[in-house]
């Protein structure tokens, strides 16, 4: 397995060895490739990254380390997630999400959703993706390539997380929110008001805790799994933005995107085991 890191100004994707925690080599991508959000095919080794600079799609092999397609769709390009040998991209300047074969990236559909589509969190089993406007959270099926439901706020959502166990939304919010909606009703369940900029979201189903990177508290905050209490913090000193939780929910990966490092911490105790330099502003940190 390895582990990759977008580097947004420094246009690259940092890869290391899951097993041995190193560093292994840096993919430098072309000057016009800002890559923040990204997701990856791993049978076919490919990541797709939207440029939100350009509106271009990105393809990179990942064995070689280079660009190997693009796509112009236009517009602030923001999150990607795969699904069913589809591409779902949110676009805030038009306030839509494309969807793309993966194969051909030839056009499916256009789906109009509502202002400011950012972040996405998608069910592949049950053919649903849940997008974050500014002031709705909005289910879309899939397989229909339409809007099932909506849930209108009066909070600026920002990034959502399907908790899967217990079929719910996590949301944070431009306004110092993680908010929590029942995913079948989109009826808002519990609101945890005690960040000031919280961005990503993972679950530690094991130890019950949730984990939330709050960039303006510098902190990643651990939330009781049941309660939705503060349980502890880990002072970053730094700018936490991306997390990843390992498959035995033992560690815990943080970007930094101030110090430029990707921060990894013992589920256990919280105590810090490693700093891996990587590029110019570490965002979005996947796995596979």
């Amino acid at each position: 397995m390895k582990v990759y890191v977008s580097n947004y100004l420094s246009r690259s994707i940092s890869i290391l060895d899951y097993s041995t925690l190193e560093f292994e080599r840096d993919i430098k991508l072309d000057e016009n490739i800002y890559p923040h959000n990204f997701c990856i095919d791993k049978e076919q080794q490919l990541a797709y990254i939207p440029s939100s600079l350009d509106g271009e799609l990105y393809v990179i092999d990942l064995s070689i380390g280079k660009v190997i397609d693009d796509i112009s769709i236009g517009g602030k390009l923001a999150n990607i997630a795969l699904c069913n040998g589809e591409l779902f991209i949110s676009n805030e300047d038009s306030n839509s999400i494309y969807v793309l074969d993966v194969k051909t990236l030839n056009p499916i559909g256009v789906i109009g959703v509502d202002n400011m589509p950012h972040g996405s969190d998608i069910d592949c089993i049950n053919n649903k993706l849940y997008v974050a406007c500014i002031n709705s959270i909005i289910c879309i099926d899939t397989y229909n390539k339409s809007i099932c439901k909506k849930i209108e706020t009066d909070f600026k959502a920002w990034h959502v997380k399907l908790d899967r166990n217990r079929k719910e939304i996590y949301t944070s919010t431009l306004d110092g929110k993680v908010v929590v909606i029942d995913e079948e009703s989109l009826k808002i369940t519990k609101i945890i008001d005690k960040f000031l900029l919280p961005v990503q979201i993972c679950f530690n189903y094991d130890a019950k805790k949730i984990y939330i990177a709050d960039m303006g508290h510098k902190k990643v905050i651990i939330l009781d799994y049941d309660t939705g209490e503060i349980l502890d913090y880990i002072d970053i000193n730094g700018d936490p933005q991306g997390l990843y939780i390992s498959n035995d929910y033992k560690l815990l990966f943080i970007s930094d995107t101030k110090n430029n490092l990707i921060k990894i911490y013992k589920t256990s105790d919280n105590t810090l085991i490693k700093n891996i330099k990587v590029g110019k502003e570490p965002t979005t940190i996947l796995c596979v």
